[in-house]
């Protein structure tokens, strides 16, 4: 699929432009899966947008092809179905074991009261009468 990209250049004093790409092995593996060969064409333009009209550039177009040869024993088939519900299921039992677990270590129990302390003593009031105040 084509990608067309723009950069911007700050200023064209080199007479040589470069640039670099990389391939990722699982485009290809996914995309192209049984295809054993491939080209690719790489083509370049640069253009000037400038208020100046006396930029000239040379040779503004370039292409290059790439050969690609897979090899379809590496490609690497997809997880089968019966995997993502054996793993749901052993995480499951791995959650209940240690929550198991901690229940028989007593991680869940709440904290017990202690025996009360001793009650504090109370006096009791004496009431005086309004006029002996």
């Amino acid at each position: 699929r084509c990608r067309p990209f723009r950069c911007p250049l700050p200023s064209l004093e080199r007479s040589e432009l470069r640039a670099r790409g990389r391939l990722w092995n699982g485009t290809f593996l996914e995309e192209f899966l049984d295809v054993e060969n491939l080209e690719l064409i790489v083509r370049a333009a640069v253009s000037v947008a400038s208020s100046r009209g006396n930029v000239v550039i040379r040779d503004a177009e370039a292409q290059m092809s790439v050969s690609l040869h897979l090899d379809p024993g590496v490609a690497v088939a997809g997880v089968p179905w019966w995997v993502l519900p054996l793993a749901v299921l052993l995480g499951l039992l791995l959650l209940a074991l240690l929550v198991l677990a901690l229940w028989k270590l007593g991680f869940f129990r709440r904290a017990r009261v202690r025996a009360a302390p001793p009650a504090v003593p109370r006096f009791q009031a004496v009431r005086i009468p309004w006029e002996q105040r």
